[in-house]
């Protein structure tokens, strides 16, 4: 490899853990760290740019056929930048905000996948995320047996979020909201479950198992439902996707392999039973909930008021208000923009795909829908064998089931971990774990 391109991977590979870094792990350490707070608010967009530069100009483009993903992705992020010339004239710089929230993730997603990697750079990026990761859910897990410090409650109420349910408090591990971190929570168990599944568990390595059964307690005991739906959605389409995974092993070694997931991950919840009785059975209740919804305050607010107003301004407004009318970002710039009326169904639509079509329209929403289904089948941006899809597949698919209750695409930082999670896949696997099993292949083979 020429000198100018091991530069530009060196580049790209500190860059991305930077990245990674920032959006995963920002929110705690600007907790307790005020000073690192203006660094940590330009360095997500430093990275971001300095991963365009070096992916288009270091020669690092993989010469791979592309997949239907990658042509719905740049169908869609074409709309967005048409939809966006009015809304920057008109809005400024919340509709900016708007931009960069709507395509964050996937432009994220698409460099990661597109840009030649070293094995070695793969798997640096994939451990520093696992490590961010992990972080998040030991330090939920905590809270979750000692309660929030009374800075982060502090930061909560601030915050204006949603935090209590009953007596217990929602979880934020590293993150400024529990709704990012059950995003986080829920594509983390989702991604170590179809790689231990389907590439075994000396493969995947001891990070991914302490990952998975973190990330399933997290999951349950954040207290976010959103979450639990999504889950449930992603292992249906994990168990319904495993007889045509092809893997060297039987297709009885996946089935035990999965039995032995769900198993020792009820076993964890139990564990964490004995140490925060009253967390564990709200969330057990919250779950059952998901089964008689029409007594549910919540629910029939969505129902009677928000998701009606939503619907009645996308008929009034087919081709959307703006990039940065609704979710995040018009929260965050209330009372200005177009929707400034409207707090429930406009600004929080309580819906992501809603959340779309209030910002560039139906046309905008259609794209948006074909993206996450063909990014879904296809488990790529480029055509890969079906063995290296099943990790993303269900991470999109939890993602498209969460933004049934919630404006998650339009979280930045929790969005830019999940496209990283989703475009690791398998093609990011433990090289060192498999050299060790091929070293015993050769063993046994003598």
């Amino acid at each position: 490899m020429k000198t100018g391109a091991k530069l530009s991977q060196l580049v790209f590979c500190i860059a991305a853990i930077a990245l990674v870094i920032s959006c995963g792990a920002a929110p705690g350490l600007t907790r307790y760290v005020a000073g690192l707070e203006s660094l940590l608010n330009v360095l997500p967009d430093l990275c971001i740019a300095v991963l365009v530069i070096t992916s288009l100009f270091g020669n690092n483009r993989l010469a791979l056929r592309k997949s239907p993903a990658w042509y719905a992705a740049w169908m869609f992020l074409t709309w967005v930048l048409v939809a966006s010339v009015p809304a920057v004239l008109s809005m400024g710089d919340q509709a900016v905000y708007g931009l960069r929230a709507m395509v964050w993730g996937l432009a994220i997603a698409m460099l990661l996948q597109t840009t030649a990697l070293t094995s070695r750079a793969k798997g640096t990026i994939r451990r520093v995320v696992l490590a961010v990761l992990l972080a998040n859910m030991l330090v939920a897990l905590w809270q979750a047996v000692f309660g929030l410090s009374a800075i982060e409650l502090h930061e909560l109420a601030e915050s204006g979020a949603s935090y209590q349910v009953d007596s217990q408090t929602r979880l934020l591990g590293l993150q400024a909201t529990g709704q990012e971190l059950s995003m986080l929570a829920g594509s983390a168990f989702m991604w170590a479950c179809a790689t231990m599944v389907t590439r075994g568990f000396r493969v995947a390595g001891p990070s991914v198992w302490m990952l998975g059964l973190s990330s399933a307690v997290v999951t349950l005991v954040v207290l976010q439902r959103s979450a639990l739906v999504g889950a449930l959605f992603a292992l249906a389409v994990l168990i319904f996707t495993l007889g045509s995974v092809r893997v060297a092993s039987r297709r009885g070694s996946i089935a035990r392999r999965f039995t032995a997931v769900i198993a020792v991950s009820m076993l964890s919840v139990v564990a964490l039973a004995a140490l925060a009785p009253e967390r564990v059975d709200l969330a057990l209740a919250r779950f059952q909930t998901l089964f008689g919804l029409s007594s549910d305050y919540s629910f029939n607010v969505r129902q009677d008021t928000t998701l009606p107003v939503a619907l009645k301004l996308i008929g009034e407004g087919p081709l959307g208000y703006g990039l940065g009318a609704s979710g995040p970002v018009a929260a965050k710039f209330a009372p200005q923009g177009p929707l400034a009326d409207y707090p429930l169904g406009g600004i929080a639509a309580d819906n992501g795909y809603l959340f779309v079509a209030l910002q560039i329209g139906l046309p905008g929403l259609a794209l948006f829908l074909l993206l996450l289904l063909t990014w879904a089948i296809y488990g790529s941006f480029l055509l890969v064998p079906p063995q290296e899809r099943a990790s993303t597949r269900v991470v999109v698919c939890f993602l498209a089931a969460i933004m049934l209750s919630g404006s998650f695409w339009g979280l930045t930082g929790s969005m830019a971990i999940v496209a990283f999670l989703a475009s690791m896949g398998n093609a990011y696997a433990d090289e060192d774990a498999e050299q060790t099993l091929e070293r015993l292949r050769l063993r046994k083979s003598h």
